[in-house]
């Protein structure tokens, strides 16, 4: 493996490991602890993500063989196990293992969780219903490989559920690129590359792998790997993701949450495509 992927892998390992996703949203409780679960849950599922319970049926995997690929601390391996799916999950970080099974325990609840790579997955004669990835594959070098491996594992007219960075959205263009790099000339500090690392709220020292996909580029690679794209949704768009510029900033709070909803259809950040395999 070339050394820049095993560089970008390792430095996964440590950001992941080190702060999970959704850490900001836990209202200040301490980690590790069932209030600070259900705080993350809370702002997950009502404020920054809310329209993932309705495009994804979580109920209709009860009793199927679910994998997930990057659980994190366990949001969504939770909206598995509480409809009881056949669940499985499979992460870079080492750390995340336990937390997730500590989390899920505060409910009764003991998935199947390993460490392992989402570009080489350890499962042989497994096959599975759904394989299904968060805001994950947008940190992999190689999310190809990973589309591969997920149609391998995958059962004949089983689905694929993933969610990444969209390229051609606000945050990226106008919070991101316009203003912070080039009005603010973040360009004479740093590539825009390494900007774009930075959005992952993290307590290590270390800087993640952030890729970003257009809607066209993203079936064409799931489409030569093997898949049917059914549905294909944008995203996303929170008062967070638009541009911090002084004085205006404090005005976005007074912006409708439907004004947002509907934009955010076309331009927001998230592309979820839901795909199967042929």
């Amino acid at each position: 493996m070339p050394l820049e992927k095993v560089m970008h892998k390792e430095s996964s390992k440590v950001v992941w490991g080190t702060t999970p996703a959704g850490t900001l949203w836990g209202g200040g409780a301490r980690l590790c602890t069932k209030e600070f679960f259900e705080n993350v849950l809370d702002k997950r599922f009502t404020y920054e993500i809310p329209w993932l319970l309705q495009l994804v049926s979580f109920a209709s995997f009860n009793k199927r063989k679910v994998l997930e690929l990057g659980y994190g601390a366990g949001y969504d391996a939770y909206q598995f196990c509480r409809v009881g799916a056949d669940y499985v999950g499979i992460d870079i970080a080492r750390e995340n293992a336990e937390r997730v099974k500590r989390y899920l325990g505060f409910y009764g609840y003991a998935p199947q969780v390993i460490q392992g790579d989402v570009e080489n997955l350890p499962f042989e004669d497994e096959r599975f219903d759904l394989v299904y990835s968060n805001g994950v594959l947008h940190h992999t070098p190689d999310i190809k490989k990973s589309f591969y491996e997920s149609h391998r594992v995958l059962k004949n007219g089983g689905e694929f559920f993933i969610i990444v960075y969209h390229r051609n959205s606000i945050f990226y263009w106008i919070a991101l690129f316009l203003f912070e790099h080039i009005l603010r000339l973040g360009f004479m500090k740093r590539g825009f590359k390494e900007r774009l690392s930075m959005i992952e709220y993290t307590t290590s020292q270390e800087l993640p792998l952030v890729n970003v996909y257009t809607r066209r580029g993203l079936k064409k690679m799931l489409r030569n790997s093997g898949f049917t794209v059914e549905s294909l949704w944008v995203r996303k768009l929170v008062k967070e993701d638009l541009p911090a510029i002084p004085l205006f900033a404090r005005l976005w709070r007074f912006i409708p949450r439907p004004w947002l909803d509907i934009i955010g259809r076309y331009f927001g950040w998230y592309l979820i495509v839901k795909a199967k395999k042929v």
